[in-house]
């Protein structure tokens, strides 16, 4: 049995592949995704990078070297802290309504109700549209002349609401309109992860005599606290470069009190043609949502709970 063993260990080892040709076929394997991170990422990150600090001359087809200028010009700008704050608006309030509907939605489906499968697939059908058409879609539903809810509102008795001819209402349409979209995602998630709970958990507080809210409190909400945090960190990365909702509901308006960064970024760069001033205007929001996912991380304390089986 043991020169058996040796044998069979000694034959095993022999079909190894030699480090050289191990290593042809990793850079085999690999060199096609770094091909593609170099081309469509790296580059174009480095390129831009670059030209926010150039100035690009239509008229003669030029970049001019001018240092941080963009940069002094995007935060002197009278517009930079309306903008940055509406973004943030846009970000924060979207992900707390959709985080907290979104997880109350996935408790409420976790209990065994009849036909809840015909009402969680049609609770996910939002998610599937593009920003785009939904943004169009419900422009329409909200249009002063003929839109549907603004009929539904006057024959209540509530009267005309400019939902998106307000400026001070036209921001928060946009965030619930971008919350019933993205609601499902953080449902989703939140759903998943519920079902994968080990019931054994909550059968043990049952028997320790802990009443529903504190079985919520103790025990689902950190075993769920991993899913929330992951859907709230997508979401909010998401909601902060919000483009083409902003696009398709309100262009920006009325005057700036929808637009966002992103959108910022796209007047200056396609319609004004101010390509460098809307690189810093993107790499700005790059270090902003590098600084803001690094502080939620140390902020929200997430611990893996180990359940023994």
């Amino acid at each position: 049995m043991s020169s058996l063993a040796v044998g069979t260990g000694g034959s095993r080892k022999r079909r190894l592949a030699p480090p050289t040709q191990r290593r042809s076929e990793t850079l085999l394997l690999l060199g096609p995704c770094v091909l593609y991170l170099v081309a469509f990422s790296i580059y174009p990150l480095i390129a831009s990078l670059i030209r926010s600090f150039e100035n690009y001359n239509p008229t003669k087809n030029t970049w001019t070297w001018i240092g941080f200028q963009n940069y002094h010009d995007l935060f002197t700008s009278g517009q930079f802290g309306s903008v940055a704050e509406q973004t943030l608006i846009l970000t924060g309030a979207g992900v707390a309504i959709q985080v907290v509907a979104g997880t109350a939605l996935a408790l409420f489906f976790n209990q065994q109700l009849r036909g809840a499968w015909v009402v969680r697939g049609i609770l996910i059908l939002p998610m599937l549209l593009t920003p785009i058409v939904v943004g169009l879609m419900w422009r329409a539903l909200l249009n002063p002349d003929w839109g549907m809810l603004n009929w539904i509102f006057v024959k209540l008795g509530f009267g005309y609401i400019g939902w998106l001819s307000d400026p001070n209402l036209a921001l928060w349409t946009l965030v619930l309109v971008d919350s019933w979209q993205w609601t499902p995602f953080v449902f989703v998630i939140v759903y998943a992860r519920l079902q994968a709970l080990p019931q054994e958990v909550f059968e043990a507080g049952a028997v320790d005599g802990a009443n529903w809210f504190q079985r919520f409190r103790y025990l689902t909400l950190p075993l769920l606290m991993p899913a929330i945090v992951f859907a709230a960190v997508f979401r909010g990365i998401d909601a902060f470069r919000t483009f083409d909702l902003v696009y398709g509901l309100t262009n920006g308006g009325p005057v700036i009190s929808t637009t966002t960064l992103s959108f910022q970024a796209f007047q200056n760069g396609f319609e004004f043609q101010r390509y460098g001033y809307a690189s810093a205007i993107s790499f700005v929001m790059v270090i902003a949502a590098a600084i803001g996912i690094t502080l939620l991380f140390r902020v929200v304390n997430v611990r893996r709970l180990e359940v023994a089986s």
